[in-house]
C-alpha cells in the first residue's frame, strides 16, 4: 500500500461561490474565491485527494487527482462542482511529496500563502494589528488532530511576555478551521505593532491576514505563523523606496529569553535590537536612514530563537508578505509562477546562503527550451529572474519551477500585475510566497 504524505490548507477565506455566504473572516470586500496549486516534487506520478472540511468539521466535497512528476495541478475553488458556497480547510493527500500554495482574492485584493505538512502544538505570529493606521489582523488556526479541542489564542504588545488578550475556541472539530478577528478590541490600542501566539493540546496549523479598512486603501497581505524560531533568518528582499516599493521586517522573540538581535544588510549596514519574550519588534525599512534607496538582502541573528516576517507594498497599494527562511537548501520549489496569465506575471528572487558564489539554474514545467542558468552569485547576493522578459517563455505560462544551485539557496515568488496599463492601476494584485525547500 502505497504511503500517503499530507498538506493541510487553512483555505481561510474561500468563499467559493459568488454568492449569499455565511463566513467567519473579518477581512472587509469580498466575495472572495481561492486557487491552490499542488506541485508533484517527487519521483514519480502523484495520487492527489484534495478534502474540503466545512466549519462543522464534516468533509464537503473530495476530488483525485493525478500529478505528473514536476507538474503542477491548479484547482480554481469557485470551479470544482458539488462544492457549495462557503469557507473551507483542506486536507490533501499525496503518493508523492507535494507542495502546496493558496492565492485567495476579491476584485481589488488578494494574497497567498503555503500549505503546510505538519501541524505543532503552538504556533507564533509576528505581527497582528487592530488599527494600526488603518490596518487590522485576524488569525485562522486548523486542528489538524483526529479529535475536537480547543485552541489559544494570546496577543502580546511590544516589550512584554505577559498577553493583552487571551480567547479560546472551544471543541473546534478535526481538520476544520477557527478565526480571530482582532478589530475593535477593546483589550488592543491604536497604531501598536502586537505579534501573537495560538496554542493547542494536539497539532494545529495557523496562518495570519491583515487588511486596510476604512480610509486605508484595500490591501491585503496573508502569512503561514511560525511552529518554531531559529537563532538565523535570512531575507532575501529588502527594499527601500526601489521603484517605489518599500519593506517593512518584524521579529519576533519565541523563546523565554530577551533576545538581542542583529540584522546584517548586504549593503553592510548592521543594526542591533533586544526583544523581549513573546513581542516583537517592527522595522519599518524606509525609516532606516543609514540604508540608502534600493534592493538589499540581509541576515538576521540572535542569541534566542526568533521568528521574522516581511511585508511588502508599492505606491500603488500592491502589498503582500512572505517570511524569513530559517533553513536553507540547494533545491528549491515553486508551485505557482506566471507570465502574462490574465495580466499576472512573477519575479522570483534567490538568495545565495553559502559562503562561496553560487549557479543557480531554473527550469519550468512543461517549457524546457525556458530553462536558465546564471552567472556567479556573490554570497548574500540575489539572482531575479524576471518572467515577461523570458523569451523562451511562452505568454499565458502558470505553471511550476524548480531552482537547484551548488550552493545553499532562499526563494522568493511575487506575482504581479505589473505591466501598463495595470501597472499603475490603485489595486492590490501582489501575491507573495516562500518557495518550498527540499
Amino acid at each position: 500500500m502505497k504511503k500517503f504524505l499530507t498538506i493541510f490548507l487553512v483555505l481561510c477565506v474561500a468563499l467559493v461561490a459568488f454568492g449569499k455566504v455565511e463566513a467567519a473572516t473579518t477581512v472587509p470586500g469580498g466575495p472572495f474565491a481561492s486557487a491552490i496549486n499542488i506541485q508533484n516534487i517527487g519521483t514519480g506520478s502523484a495520487t492527489v485527494t484534495v478534502q474540503y472540511v466545512n466549519p462543522a468539521g464534516a468533509v464537503a466535497f473530495t476530488s483525485t487527482h493525478t500529478i505528473a512528476v514536476e507538474d503542477v495541478l491548479s484547482i480554481y475553488v469557485p470551479s470544482v462542482g458539488g462544492l457549495a458556497s462557503g469557507e473551507y480547510s483542506v486536507v490533501v493527500s499525496s503518493t508523492q511529496p507535494i507542495a502546496a500554495i493558496s492565492n485567495f482574492s476579491d476584485t481589488n485584493s488578494g494574497a497567498s500563502y503555503s500549505g503546510a505538512s505538519a501541524g505543532s502544538t503552538s504556533w507564533f505570529i509576528p505581527g497582528v494589528y487592530d488599527n494600526y493606521y488603518g490596518y487590522y489582523s485576524e488569525v485562522y488556526a486548523q486542528n489538524i488532530s483526529s479529535s475536537a479541542q480547543n485552541i489559544t489564542l494570546q496577543v502580546f504588545a511590544p516589550g512584554s511576555a505577559t498577553p493583552v488578550y487571551t480567547n479560546t475556541k472551544s471543541a473546534v472539530p478535526a481538520n476544520a478551521s477557527v478565526n480571530w478577528g482582532l478589530k475593535d478590541l477593546a483589550e488592543l490600542n491604536a497604531n501598536v505593532t502586537y505579534s501573537a501566539k495560538v496554542t493547542a493540546s494536539a497539532e494545529v496549523v495557523a496562518i495570519a491576514n491583515t487588511f486596510g479598512s476604512a480610509a486605508t486603501a484595500a490591501q491585503l497581505y496573508s502569512f503561514n505563523a511560525f511552529p518554531s524560531g531559529s537563532k538565523t533568518f535570512y531575507v532575501p528582499v529588502v527594499m527601500k523606496n526601489y521603484y517605489g516599493w518599500n519593506v517593512a521586517i518584524a521579529i519576533q522573540n519565541v523563546s523565554t529569553e530577551a533576545a538581542n538581535v542583529t540584522i546584517t544588510y548586504s549593503g553592510g549596514l548592521v543594526k542591533t535590537y533586544v526583544v523581549q519574550p513573546n513581542s516583537a519588534k517592527s522595522i519599518y525599512i524606509p525609516g532606516e536612514t543609514e540604508l540608502p534607496n534600493g534592493i538589499f538582502s540581509a541576515k538576521v541573528t540572535s542569541d534566542q530563537d526568533v521568528a521574522v516576517m516581511v511585508n511588502e507594498s508599492n505606491n500603488y497599494n500592491r502589498a503582500a508578505t512572505h517570511t524569513g527562511v530559517a533553513a536553507a537548501t540547494q533545491t528549491v520549489y515553486v508551485p505557482n509562477v506566471m507570465k502574462r496569465y490574465y495580466n499576472y506575471s512573477s519575479s522570483v528572487t534567490c538568495q545565495n546562503l553559502g559562503s562561496a558564489a553560487a549557479t543557480m539554474h531554473i527550469e519550468y514545467a512543461g517549457q524546457p527550451a525556458a530553462a536558465e542558468t546564471s552567472a556567479a552569485i556573490a554570497p548574500g547576493a540575489n539572482w531575479v529572474i524576471y518572467l515577461p522578459i523570458k523569451d523562451a517563455l511562452a505568454n499565458s505560462y502558470n505553471g511550476s519551477a524548480q531552482i537547484t544551485a551548488n550552493q545553499p539557496i532562499a526563494c522568493i515568488v511575487n506575482s504581479n500585475m505589473d505591466e501598463a496599463p495595470y501597472s499603475t492601476q490603485s489595486m492590490d494584485m501582489l501575491y507573495s510566497y516562500n518557495g518550498v525547500n527540499k
